[in-house]
C-alpha cells in the first residue's frame, strides 16, 4: 500500500519542514524542465503525512518546482508511512544521491538534522556515538562530519563565503568557534579589504578566543599581517609609558608599529656609529698632537 503511485494536486503538497536544500533555477533546473516537458515526471515524488496531517514532500522538491514552471497541476506521488526522523534521513539520502551540486551549507544543516534524528532514535548515547553512526551512514569520516557540523555555527555572511568558495572549509571551522561579534569583525574586514584568514590565522583566532584574549584590534592586526602566519604574541607591543603610547598609538597596525620602532633603532644605531667615528677621529688627533709634542721635547709617546 505504501508503494502505490497516485496523482495529486500540487496544492496538496507542502515543502519539507525546515528543508535544508535550496531549489535553484539554474542550468540543472533548465535541463530537468526540458526532460519533464518531453517525457513527464518519470520518478514519483515521495511524501509523508506529518504530525498535523499535512502531506510534506520528502523527495522531489526540484520535480515539483519544474512542474510548476511548466504549469503542470498534478504529479505522481508515493505516500509513505514514516516518522519525522525517518523522513529526515530520507531527505538527506535522496538529495545526496540525486543532486549534481551540493553546497557546504546544505550538507552542514542536513547533517545537523540527520544527527538530531539519530540522537532521538538512539536515546542516551554520547555525541561522538551519534556522529560515528551518521558518518557511517553518509560514507564520510567522523572528523569530516564534525567539520561540516561546525559550519552551522558560522554567521550567515561567513557561511555564504564558504558556499561561494571564497573561504576554505578548514579556516571556516576554526572561525566557527568565535563568538558572533568576532565573526562579524572578520567579515567586516573582508568587506573592506578582501582579506580573509589563512588556516594558521584562523587557528590563532580560535586559540585566543579560548583564552578570552581575542579583541577586534587583534583580529584586524593579524588579518593585515603580510604573511599571516605568526602568532599574535609575536606582534604585541606593550606601551609602558605615555610617551611611547603617544608615538606608536597612532599607527594603524602592528606592522606599522614594528616598522616605526625598527626605523628608530636604525637611526639610533647610525647616530651611535657617527659618535664613535667622531670620537675615534678626535682620539687620533689627540694622539698626533701628543706625538708632535713628544718629538719636540724628546722621549716617546708612551712616556706620557
Amino acid at each position: 500500500m505504501d508503494e502505490e503511485v497516485i496523482q495529486m494536486e500540487l496544492g496538496e503538497l507542502k515543502d519539507f519542514r525546515n528543508h535544508t536544500f535550496q531549489v535553484r533555477d539554474d542550468d540543472s533546473m533548465k535541463k530537468l524542465v526540458e526532460s519533464i516537458k518531453e517525457g513527464g515526471i518519470a520518478t514519483p515524488v515521495i511524501v509523508f503525512r506529518n504530525e498535523d496531517g499535512d502531506l510534506e514532500i520528502v523527495s522531489g522538491h526540484r520535480r515539483i518546482r519544474a512542474a510548476r514552471l511548466l504549469g503542470i497541476r498534478t504529479v505522481p506521488v508515493i505516500l509513505k508511512r514514516m516518522t519525522r526522523e525517518e523522513a529526515t534521513m530520507l531527505v538527506g539520502d535522496s538529495n545526496f544521491t540525486c543532486r549534481e551540486k551540493i553546497l557546504p551549507s546544505e550538507k552542514a544543516f542536513t547533517y545537523k538534522a540527520m544527527l538530531r534524528s539519530i540522537k532521538k532514535r538512539m536515546g542516551n548515547e554520547n555525541v561522538e556515538s551519534y556522529r560515528n553512526v551518521l558518518a557511517k551512514h553518509v560514507g564520510e569520516s567522523s572528523t569530516q562530519v564534525f567539520r561540516f557540523l561546525r559550519l552551522t555555527e558560522l554567521i550567515p555572511e561567513l557561511l555564504q563565503l564558504v558556499d561561494l568558495g571564497k573561504l576554505g572549509l578548514h579556516p571556516a571551522v576554526e572561525l566557527s568557534f568565535l563568538d558572533t561579534e568576532a565573526q562579524k569583525t572578520v567579515f567586516t574586514i573582508y568587506q573592506e579589504s578582501g582579506r580573509k584568514p589563512s588556516l594558521a590565522v584562523a587557528k590563532e583566532f580560535h586559540r585566543l578566543a579560548d583564552l578570552d584574549q581575542l579583541t577586534d584590534d587583534l583580529i584586524r592586526e593579524l588579518l593585515y599581517e603580510p604573511d599571516g602566519t605568526r602568532k599574535a604574541n609575536d606582534y604585541k607591543l606593550v606601551f609602558h609609558s605615555p610617551q611611547l603610547f603617544a608615538i606608536l598609538g597612532k599607527c594603524q597596525s602592528v606592522s606599522e608599529r614594528v616598522n616605526r620602532v625598527l626605523r628608530g633603532l636604525l637611526l639610533l644605531e647610525r647616530q651611535e656609529q657617527e659618535l664613535e667615528e667622531a670620537y675615534r677621529i678626535e682620539q687620533e688627533k689627540e694622539r698626533e698632537r701628543i706625538q708632535k709634542l713628544a718629538g719636540e721635547g724628546g722621549g716617546s709617546a708612551d712616556d706620557w
